[in-house]
């Protein structure tokens, strides 16, 4: 049976309106998917790019904030050495250092960066030993030999260099290696050589208390609990007072880098004179993760003082 010409029309009609829905639907799907190609460009873009910068600036102030926190500690044991002396028992007994452990985040994209920090307060390596040809009251072959504790906080950055920071012998060491240390804020040593007379005088600090290891996504106090300062000041021989010693003092530490350059650069700039002093090493060595000695040896001092402070340190939430 032959079909008419206007039943072939239409379905013709209805076959070209077909294929245009079609072509529709296509562009429909083309847009989406290029649309999600364009959005995938730029998160990546944001991942690769922004976030490693957004991240690297976090961990920056993170570690500044670390540095602040050991200033602050030192500055707050510093200011109870110095009420001990001037009046007894007139120290702060107890003062207080937030330490905040983690670094700023980026919310669904990175997490923030979790230090640790440690008390031990008999690091194995880390002493000093204090001997002067005269000790206090002219009283000869003085010495003194101090197994010292250390607070330290290991920062593992990602995005930023990671850093270990410590505070041993009253000073705070900032390490990113062997041999790239410095010593961030010194302990209280002064040196003075003024004409026929060289002075110094020495401040060093021994922590007591239980070793703790916190890990914190928030901020720890650490409380440095005063007990005593002593004072040992020496003007040289009973029967000729002002007659020139010799005093030796040897630190042992993990980081003699920071020590070695630190020290000889308080010695070049006290002008003490040729002799004055020997230093060994003089320059930064790898301690290769070893307990290593730094010597130094004031010759032809007229005077002296050796000031020792001691504290319980508790480390924690809120305690005291």
């Amino acid at each position: 049976m032959e079909v008419s010409s206007s039943v072939k029309r239409r379905r013709g009609y209805r076959r070209s309106r077909s294929i245009r829905r079609h072509g529709r639907g296509v562009v429909s799907v083309v847009g989406t998917l290029l649309a999600l190609l364009v959005f995938f460009a730029l998160f990546g873009i944001f991942v690769t790019q922004y976030v490693p910068i957004w991240m690297t600036d976090n961990e920056a102030a993170f570690t500044a904030g670390i540095q602040a926190s050991f200033a602050n500690l030192k500055s707050n044991i510093g200011t109870q050495i110095e009420s001990g002396l001037e009046v007894p028992n007139g120290a702060p007994l107890a003062l207080s250092t937030p330490f905040t452990l983690t670094s700023a985040g980026i919310p669904l994209l990175a997490q923030g960066t979790a230090a640790t920090l440690n008390y031990i307060p008999r690091t194995q390596g880390v002493y000093v030993n204090v001997s002067m040809q005269y000790g206090p009251g002219g009283q000869p072959h003085f010495y003194q030999n101090l197994s010292l504790g250390t607070i330290t906080a290991y920062l593992p950055n990602r995005y930023y260099s990671s850093q270990v920071l410590e505070y041993e012998d009253d000073g705070v060491i900032q390490s990113q290696g062997d041999t790239n240390q410095v010593m961030l804020y010194p302990p209280s040593f002064v040196l003075n050589g003024s004409g026929n007379y060289r002075q110094g005088s020495l401040t060093l600090v021994d922590l007591y208390g239980n070793a703790t290891q916190v890990v914190s996504q928030g901020t720890v106090e650490a409380f440095s609990n005063y007990d005593n300062v002593e004072q040992f000041p020496s003007n040289g021989s009973t029967t000729a007072p002002g007659t020139p010693f010799t005093v030796s003092v040897t630190f042992g530490t993990l980081y003699p880098c920071a020590w070695a350059v630190y020290l000889n650069n308080t010695l070049t700039s006290a002008h003490l004179g040729s002799g004055a002093y020997t230093l060994t090493p003089s320059t930064c060595v790898a301690s290769h993760n070893h307990s290593t000695p730094v010597k130094l040896v004031l010759n032809g001092f007229t005077s002296f003082d050796l000031i020792l402070g001691s504290f319980t340190v508790v480390i924690g939430v809120g305690a005291s």
